[in-house]
């Protein structure tokens, strides 16, 4: 290395996991390959990574412009690494994908907390965050990243010291995603089933998607739209529940289609006519922006982020939480009207395009780090 690269900037990412699925590693993917495009181009000097999930016998590729270490989901080894290459390797500031693996700057070790790390808040995390050592990890944070204004209110709230290091960086769609989906396959309206879909885990521990009001709501739907089908994407334990609900209030209506990947999931966005989650629980939503990515007008609530993502009026609607009525004559009304749903399907698909890509987040992303230019 030359003393020029040896002066550049230098990354260690401590992250959760890149191939574990879910919304968090979709992101870790994003901003890991932003970071290894600036090491490429010159930017920055090296970007190292530490995985805490991810399947040692079915690594993710390794860094073009640093070394990438495994722990195996032990999470000792996790701490031991991130500690050995910050000593090794004198990175300028560590950057974790979400707040429970950055708790480990708190343990008692020569050099730690590090002097400067970054935290990408998702939300969701955030909960009694105030106290305890996940509250002293959120106060010795150099920089926090958020996934939108509601997120980084929320950690306003939490510690209004914290205002001045929070940068909100709007997500993207992970461009893996988007060249698995070959969008643009069907026009818009062309070839769509009378259907509103629903993507989201089910868990009996976490009911904040929407699934029951949804569900509550199909029969309202149905009497104005006979033919009208829900399709229910994902999996979780309270699905036989859910289940047992939708054949008990809406017979014959709804499809649960399980977990699905990522090809699978274009093509139901193809094939949809309008997209559902009037949820109370996204920091972000970043379904509702892949949605909009496939011309699918959305449908989210009033208590979450959906409202920086969708455009009341102009890409979808925003109802508020649990509000069955509301959220039936949304689906209705959009299922009814052909032409209605097919022009904010248009100013979804370019509004996805404009604000939901990769180049925008990561312009984003090294603003919010202070990294410097090429």
């Amino acid at each position: 290395m030359s003393a020029a690269d040896d002066r550049k900037t230098r990354v260690l990412l401590g992250l959760t996991g890149l191939e574990i699925g879910g919304g968090i590693a979709s992101v870790a993917h994003s901003f890991t390959r932003a970071l290894d495009e600036m090491a490429g181009e010159g930017s920055l000097g090296r970007v190292d990574r530490v995985l805490l999930r991810d399947d040692p016998a079915a690594p993710p590729r390794a860094p073009p412009h640093g070394d990438q270490q495994l722990s195996g989901n032990r999470q000792l080894r996790f701490v031991w690494q991130i500690w050995r290459s910050l000593r090794r390797h004198r990175h300028d500031f560590v950057f974790f994908d979400q707040l429970g693996p950055a708790r480990s700057t708190q343990l008692p070790l020569p050099g730690f907390p590090p002097p400067r790390y970054a935290i990408f808040c998702h939300g969701i995390e955030l909960e009694g965050a105030d106290r305890g050592q996940r509250g002293r990890t959120l106060r010795g944070a150099w920089r926090l990243l958020t996934n939108s204004e509601q997120t980084a209110d929320r950690v306003r709230r939490l510690d209004p010291g914290l205002a001045d290091r929070i940068r909100v960086t709007p997500l993207c769609i992970d461009p893996r995603k988007i060249g698995a989906w070959a969008v643009g396959e069907l026009a818009s309206g062309a070839g769509r089933a009378l259907a509103a879909l629903m993507v989201g885990r089910m868990w009996s521990e976490e009911r904040g998607k929407g699934h029951d009001a949804v569900i509550e709501a199909w029969a309202r739907v149905r009497r104005r739209v006979p033919d009208a089908e829900l399709w229910i994407a994902g999996s979780g334990n309270d699905r036989p529940r859910l289940e047992a609900k939708a054949a008990q209030r809406a017979p014959g209506g709804v499809r649960f289609l399980g977990s699905v990947s990522d090809a699978e999931l274009g093509r139901l966005y193809q094939r949809a006519a309008v997209f559902v989650m009037p949820s109370r629980q996204e920091g972000f939503g970043l379904v509702y922006a892949e949605a909009m990515w496939h011309g699918l007008p959305c449908i989210g609530s009033t208590r979450d982020a959906a409202r920086e993502v969708i455009e009341a009026g102009e890409t979808g609607f925003l109802v508020p939480f649990g509000d069955v009525e509301a959220i039936g004559a949304a689906i209705a009304d959009l299922l009814s009207d052909e032409e209605r749903r097919d022009r904010m399907g248009e100013v979804a698909r370019r509004r996805a395009r404009e604000r939901f890509g990769y180049a925008s987040f990561r312009t984003a992303l090294r603003a919010a780090l202070d990294l410097p230019p090429v």
